[in-house]
Order: C-alpha cells, then structure tokens, then sequence
C-alpha cells in the first residue's frame, strides 16, 4: 500500500478512536443519542475501541514512515481527528438546539 492510503487509514482511524473517546463521556453521550441512557457496558466499549482505534491508527503511521518519523507524525494526527470531533459535536449541538 502507498504511505498516502496508510495514513488516509491512520487518520480515519484516529478519528473514530477520538468519536469513541467522545462518545465515553456522558455529555457528549446525551448530544449524540438523545433518548438512549448510556450503559457502563457502553461507556467501557467506547473507551475501550477508543484504545484499540488509536493502537491501529499508530500501526498505520509505522508502516507509512520509519518508527521516528511515526512519533511526530502520529500526534499531528491525533490533533486533527480531535478537531474533528470537536467540530462535528459543536455543528451537532447547535442543529439540536434550532
């Protein structure tokens, strides 16, 4: 596979990872799922491929790059799929709200 496709995965990765990250968290939880109470068997999925997602995310930017540029390239990343996050949950709280 190209470097560009393994770190297209390694981002996409990152980004579900952060969704799970976010999901974990009670008020994110109440602005995604309205209605649905968040169980503690949801809440440990959540953080748990949360882990898992970022672990694979990590893996993907080893394979793209030497383990030394992997280290720098996989926080930049990480930044980028939680701005994501963050936007898309801002950008859903205010639909909910109109």
């Amino acid at each position: 596979m190209s470097d560009a496709v393994l770190l297209t995965l390694a981002l996409l990765a990152a980004i579900i990872g952060m969704a799970g990250f976010a999901a974990a968290n009670d008020t994110h939880w109440r602005q995604l799922f309205r209605e649905r109470p968040q169980s503690a068997g949801a809440r440990a999925f959540c953080q748990a491929s949360g882990v898992l997602l970022l672990g694979i995310s990590f893996a993907f930017c080893a394979m793209a790059d030497p383990i030394s540029m992997a280290f720098l390239v996989w926080p930049m990343l990480l930044g980028v799929a939680a701005a994501t996050v963050a936007a898309f949950l801002t950008l859903k709280a205010q639909s909910q709200r109109r």
